[in-house]
């Protein structure tokens, strides 16, 4: 598990072993439609100011735990990470909206980098 003071780290996906996937360019294109983010690269988006600072990377991996920014697919997605603020100036709430969006558009769920719901300020 990855601990900071300064940023979560979070993951949506369907389950534990990755097999199922989603469509990037569909997943692409829903991401676009959310106004607190923008593409940064094919499978890279981040927060459009002044929604607070979150980084998603849209991968094609082999594990939850063990994966790098190039395990991407043009065609396939299993897992979407996510890095973003942690501090009292971040409304975790706000973040969490958009984080669930996503989450509900693929069915997917919203986990913690330990693999657990995640449901800190609820």
């Amino acid at each position: 598990m990855m601990w900071s003071d300064r940023y979560y780290y979070l993951n949506i996906y369907k389950d534990e072993s990755l097999g199922s996937y989603c469509d990037t360019k569909i997943l692409r294109e829903f991401l676009n439609s959310i106004p607190e983010l923008q593409q940064k690269s094919k499978h890279e988006f981040d927060n459009v100011k002044p929604f607070p600072f979150t980084q998603l990377l849209l991968l094609n991996a082999n594990s939850i735990d063990n994966w790098s920014g190039s395990d991407t697919n043009a065609k396939r997605t299993n897992l979407i990470t996510i890095v973003c603020g942690k501090n009292e100036h971040v409304n975790f709430k706000e973040l969490k909206r958009v984080f669930e969006q996503i989450s509900s558009f693929i069915d997917w769920s919203l986990k913690t980098d330990d693999n657990e719901e995640f449901t800190e300020y609820d």
